[in-house]
């Protein structure tokens, strides 16, 4: 399933695999000017391309390996012939795709790519229409970059944003990390986030900050938590909840005491 919409000079690819009436995940991808930034999952492929009918693409960039950001990468190098762009350690991943090693709910809901290939980011990328500036912000990954268009004040977030208060962490990723990208993104002039998972978010400048206050402020309450003794689990317990359907659909991959361990650097 894909629907497109409109933000400014900006079309939004907004697509997931569905089973019957229901998308498992939507996942975004953006086209600004001539460049696409991210191409989603595979599942979308046909109704992608048809979306994309009639527009010139010369520019590919890839925020980061994962495969609902690569899914159709060669795809759309193939019909449009476009270059595409992604963090150098990005690129032994598109070639070969299976480097990922999925876990079972990631291959269902997003499947793996076909290989491609592509040309490793400096700090900027000039297109002739936008020159981007790329910020490696890792912790959901270790390639993981945000796009910032200082013309227009647009942030490309790929999964470094995915909303102002997060409750959930995947096994691999890095909550201090993370918080630690958001500071490099923090005093950049921002009027909208373009987030892999919200779409287009107003005011995106605000919206990052009231994210790290959030991040900022949880850390503090599980540090004082722990260091009065109590547990991870019941830490999760009092300030996150119970676990919710993901965390039993992914096997314990994604979950609220993920994000407990990863603040206070415990194995996931």
């Amino acid at each position: 399933m894909l629907e497109t919409k409109q933000c400014d000079s900006v079309t939004l690819l907004r697509m997931g695999r569905n089973i019957g009436k229901k998308v498992l995940y939507y996942v975004h991808c953006f086209l600004i000017g001539e460049t696409l930034i991210d191409t989603g999952t595979i599942y979308a492929a046909g109704e992608l391309l048809s979306a994309l009918n009639g527009k010139t693409i010369s520019t590919i960039i890839n925020t980061h390996h994962h495969e609902d950001h690569t899914g159709n990468n060669l795809l759309l190098q193939n019909h449009f012939k476009a270059k595409i762009y992604a963090p150098a350690e990005a690129l032994p991943f598109l070639l070969e795709p299976r480097r990922a090693r999925l876990k079972l709910y990631q291959y269902l809901v997003w499947n793996y790519p076909e290989p491609s290939s592509g040309y490793a980011l400096g700090k900027t990328l000039d297109t002739g229409r936008h020159t981007f500036d790329v910020l490696h912000t890792p912790g959901h990954s270790p390639d993981h970059i945000c796009i910032y268009e200082p013309q227009a004040k647009m942030l490309f977030t790929g999964d470094m944003f995915c909303g102002e208060k997060v409750k959930y962490l995947r096994q691999d990723e890095d909550f201090n990390q993370i918080l630690s990208s958001l500071h490099k993104l923090e005093n950049l002039d921002i009027e909208t986030v373009f987030c892999g998972v919200a779409g287009a978010v107003p005011n995106g400048g605000l919206a990052l900050k009231r994210k790290i206050t959030f991040m900022e402020e949880l850390r503090s309450r599980v540090g004082v938590l722990y260091r009065e003794g109590v547990s991870p689990a019941n830490i999760r317990r009092n300030l996150l909840g119970r676990e919710g359907p993901m965390y039993w659909l992914s096997s314990g991959h994604f979950s609220k005491q993920n994000l407990v361990n990863s603040i206070l650097g415990l194995p996931h």
